[in-house]
């Protein structure tokens, strides 16, 4: 073991895009090839109708729910309703960094995965997109 600090080495941007063929199915933003730290992930919605997102890791072939937020009618492409903070408003238990953001530890082969409860309109598109780094 040393006292040398481990810092964050490669940022990666993860994007993906919820619409109406998706059904709810899950889609995935983002694939951890090291151990890496989640700071951001966000959503932003040109559907007419709010529809609730559910969060997840899949690790070994078992998602597990992070947790789910509702991404109001437009938020993010109307200038007028702001986008939304999915993993800011996730779950408490989420640890905060020196900025007072909450962050996600991954491990080497997590893969973050996002859906709609209920499909999105046709012709509408849920845009997700998540900031990270590996160690």
């Amino acid at each position: 073991m040393t006292a040398t600090p481990v810092k964050l080495q490669t940022p990666k941007l993860g994007l993906v895009q919820i619409v109406n063929a998706d059904s709810t199915n899950w889609k995935t933003v983002y694939t951890a090839a090291a151990a890496a730290k989640l700071v951001a992930l966000g959503a932003c919605s040109d559907d007419t109708s709010s529809r609730v997102i559910q969060v997840s890791i899949l690790r070994s072939a078992t998602n597990y729910i992070i947790g789910a937020v509702s991404v109001p009618t437009l938020s993010g492409t109307d200038g007028s309703t702001a986008a939304v903070d999915l993993i800011g408003s996730l779950s408490p238990q989420l640890p905060l960094d020196a900025d007072g953001q909450h962050y996600l530890l991954l491990q080497s082969g997590d893969v973050v995965q996002v859906k709609s409860t209920v499909a999105v309109t046709s012709g509408k598109i849920v845009h997700v997109s998540g900031t990270a780094a590996e160690f």
